[in-house]
């Protein structure tokens, strides 16, 4: 029913956005002395890696997998520089220059503004660095788990898991190359019995985006309702 469809979307927009941190190199996987320091060691060369690249291009294929129903797929495109990303899919695209932040919804024709913060400074809904605080926090703790293959490239995998039991995903795995250091792969295991899987088609470095690339522009959605709920 509605309820489910609304936690369905809510745990989407927790995993895309982790995607966002973890593949922007943004997300400080600092040291923390229950996690693995081989794990941890692969993870800052990734995250060392992608910091360096500057601006990053992903087109990637998102995959749903509620318990006892069809499939959900799209595909996307996910562009980050700094605090500052655009990604876009079938139905939905996100854009945000670090302080507003604009919801398109194309199959309703609406845009929704949110200002990244409210007056107090705290987030008003899940954002980036919610989630960025969690892992700063070190309410995960991290453990290699083996290797395999992911989208016919020689994986590592890196399982992280939540201390709290209120965490909607009860574990993440990361799949890196182990030629190169890239995410081949992002999957997250909810409560509720769905996975969440971001596949990693290609990444380009160095890009240049356009300088509207991160704000809404509504001269390009003609017919597109907005509402801006921002705080003023």
């Amino acid at each position: 029913g509605l309820r489910r469809y609304l936690g369905m979307m809510k745990a989407t927009w927790h995993f895309l956005l982790l995607g966002i941190l973890i593949i922007g190199g943004r997300m400080a996987l600092i040291a923390q002395e229950t996690s693995d320091p081989a794990a941890r060691k692969a993870l800052n060369e990734v995250k060392a890696f992608y910091e360096k690249s500057g601006a990053l291009q992903m087109d990637f294929k998102l995959t749903i997998l509620p318990p006892e129903e069809d499939p959900i797929v799209q595909k996307g495109i996910m562009i980050t520089q700094g605090n500052k990303y655009y990604m876009t899919l079938e139905d939905m695209t996100w854009q945000s220059d670090g302080k507003t932040i604009w919801i398109l919804r194309k199959d309703l024709k609406e845009v929704q503004i949110h200002n990244v913060l409210d007056e107090a400074g705290t987030s008003q809904f899940v954002m980036p660095l919610d989630i960025l605080r969690k892992y700063d926090n070190g309410d995960y703790i991290y453990a290699s788990a083996g290797v395999g293959k992911e989208l016919n490239r020689q994986v590592r995998y890196i399982e992280f898991k939540p201390k709290s039991r209120e965490e909607d995903f009860f574990k993440v795995r990361l799949s890196l190359d182990v030629k190169k250091p890239e995410i081949v792969r992002f999957e997250a295991f909810a409560r509720d019995g769905s996975r969440y899987i971001l596949d990693i088609n290609s990444t380009k470095t160095g890009i240049k985006p356009a300088a509207d690339q991160f704000v809404f522009q509504a001269r390009n959605h003609p017919g597109v309702a907005i509402e801006d709920l921002r705080l003023n």
